[in-house]
């Protein structure tokens, strides 16, 4: 089942977020932190009334466990309106069993509902499963270079 998160949900909405902060770390940083580290800096996340913008975090729920999310954040810059899939993550062991494509169907009809012109989800080169759900939900590869600046202590 996918649906909204609830409030009182954060925490394990938190433990998933460094999850994937830590297998995340495999595709840029060659895993330079450890799961207790990432567990640590998703307890600082804001999640819920917390979030300033249109923010909405769905879950996948079986048996009574969230074993999935999908954070959608959606953007009125003025001139148009974004959506983004900006976390995403699945428990290893309920990957491959349309999880996945469930949240992001739920995450795609967020978009249409609200309007947007273009919604992005973004991941690493090499995350070929990733790569593979955006695509088989219609998402598409872009003739755009991303460029990213990565604040460190040395700036």
């Amino acid at each position: 089942m996918i649906r909204e998160m609830k409030h009182g949900e954060e925490g394990k909405v938190r433990e998933l977020l460094a999850r994937l902060d830590y297998e995340d770390q495999t595709f840029w940083r060659k895993q330079i932190k450890t799961l207790e580290e990432c567990f640590f800096e998703s307890s600082k996340i804001p999640i819920s009334g917390e979030v300033r913008g249109r923010s909405v975090i769905f879950v996948a729920e079986e048996e009574g466990t969230i074993v999935g999310l999908c954070w959608c954040t959606i953007v009125d810059r003025g001139i148009d309106k974004q959506g983004e899939v900006a976390e995403f993550f699945v428990e290893r062991e309920f990957r491959g069993k349309g999880v996945g494509r469930d949240l992001m169907n739920v995450a795609k009809q967020l978009f249409i509902r609200e309007k947007v012109e273009v919604a992005f989800a973004w991941t690493h080169h090499g995350n070929e499963a990733a790569i593979k759900l955006y695509k088989d939900a219609g998402f598409k590869e872009v003739d755009q270079v991303v460029v990213a600046f990565v604040p460190s202590k040395q700036n």
